[in-house]
């Protein structure tokens, strides 16, 4: 798997590094920070979207939302591709409250990584832990386990024996760790490491979403996805037929005594992380425009306007329902005021709010926040999804 890391930049990379970091540090200025906590909670269902959409995975928005409220279809099948998005958003959801408990918790350790595979499978029933062998056979995975025998991905053979993948994963963690990085490195590790890690391919299934969750875990401890208000697997699932011809030429052996030192070849790294920063930059610049806080406030009006008038919304629900964009959270005790109205009606409204989802509270007297449901959000973030 050498070179883990590019032994220099180019231009190109130095550009893209420089506006990546400039970039997701100001996303969302302006806004509530209250309604931006939202929108990263609105983001967890859009990468999970895009994230299993990688795998087959047709849901739709709806369909995740309906999960997390327990509305599971009863078609087995959409009812699997549900549990799935229920795996993935609860592991991300795990991952992250880790990642802010734990600030010495390596991202890159084989025990993160297992950790991860381990917490995605064991949320699913026991008829979904399987996978497929080349020669056809289903066989069971085991949450957690390494392989312990070889697998092929495209002109891709991944180490075989168990031994020697615990190997890659001491280097990897030695060599790709965001602790023992500095400056540029850091960035380069970002991208590096999402293909080094599919090139080890440690589990027999699940890699894919295991790589894609390191590497939000990656983005978050580097500071540059912290605020959880882009994903890039939107950009690799947009993008597909790029993104798996990037991994499978960043897989080449060394061409030449000018392409690294390593027995793969560094040109082609430093080709996919031209291309993993770019998707990172492009996925940072839609919700640049997404967020930006007059198209935002002109869009949201208009959701609260067409709710009212197709009578979803009361007119003193739409009322209020203006100001918490503005506010950020609303205390019970102000919903009169606001409104114009007495104590009595007050608490329907907040009761209405409740019930139609528009709002949520996180205790039975706390305060009112915005919930961005997925017709909210289909509304608000046209072109997201």
């Amino acid at each position: 798997m050498l070179p883990a890391l590019p032994s220099r930049t180019t231009a190109e990379l130095d550009e893209l590094i420089t506006n990546v970091l400039a970039s997701s540090a100001a996303l969302g200025k302006g806004l509530h920070p209250l309604i931006l906590d939202e929108i990263a909670r609105f983001m967890v269902k859009v990468n999970s979207y895009y994230t299993n959409a990688m795998e087959g995975n047709p849901s739709r928005l709806a369909d995740i939302e309906a999960a997390l409220n327990k509305d599971l279809l009863k078609d087995k099948t959409a009812r699997n591709f549900q549990l799935e998005h229920l795996a993935h958003i609860e592991v991300q959801d795990a991952m992250i409250e880790r990642l802010r408990s734990e600030p010495d918790l390596e991202v890159c350790s084989e025990g993160f990584l297992r950790w991860l595979h381990a917490q995605f499978f064991l949320k699913l029933p026991e008829e979904m832990r399987v996978a497929k062998t080349e020669s056809g056979k289903i066989v069971r995975v085991e949450p957690g386990e390494l392989r312990d025998r070889g697998i092929s991905v495209g002109r891709h053979e991944g180490p075989a024996a168990r031994e020697e993948i615990r190997s890659c994963l001491a280097r990897f963690e030695e060599l790709l760790s965001p602790g023992r990085l500095t400056g540029p490195q850091k960035m380069l590790g970002f991208a590096s490491s999402h293909h080094r890690f599919l090139w080890i391919h440690p589990f027999p299934e699940g890699n894919g979403r295991v790589a894609r969750l390191m590497t939000t875990a990656y983005g978050f401890r580097i500071g540059v996805g912290e605020n959880m208000l882009w994903t890039v697997s939107r950009a690799f699932a947009r993008n597909r037929g790029d993104y798996d011809a990037h991994l499978a030429m960043a897989d080449l052996p060394r061409r030449n005594d000018m392409d690294g030192r390593g027995p793969l070849s560094e040109e082609t790294l430093i080709a996919f992380c031209v291309f993993f920063l770019r998707s990172c930059e492009d996925q940072i610049r839609f919700m640049e425009g997404v967020l930006k806080l007059s198209e935002l406030q002109r869009r949201y009006a208009r959701l609260i306007q067409g709710l009212a008038a197709e009578k979803k919304l009361s007119k003193s629900s739409a009322r209020l329902m203006e100001r918490l964009f503005l506010q950020g959270e609303i205390p019970r005790g102000q919903v009169a005021d606001i409104c114009g109205v007495k104590q009595r009606r007050a608490t329907q409204i907040v009761k209405e709010l409740l019930e139609s989802a528009a709002t949520r509270s996180g205790t039975p007297y706390g305060p009112l926040r915005l919930n961005i449901t997925a017709e909210m959000g289909t509304a608000l973030f046209p072109a997201l999804t």
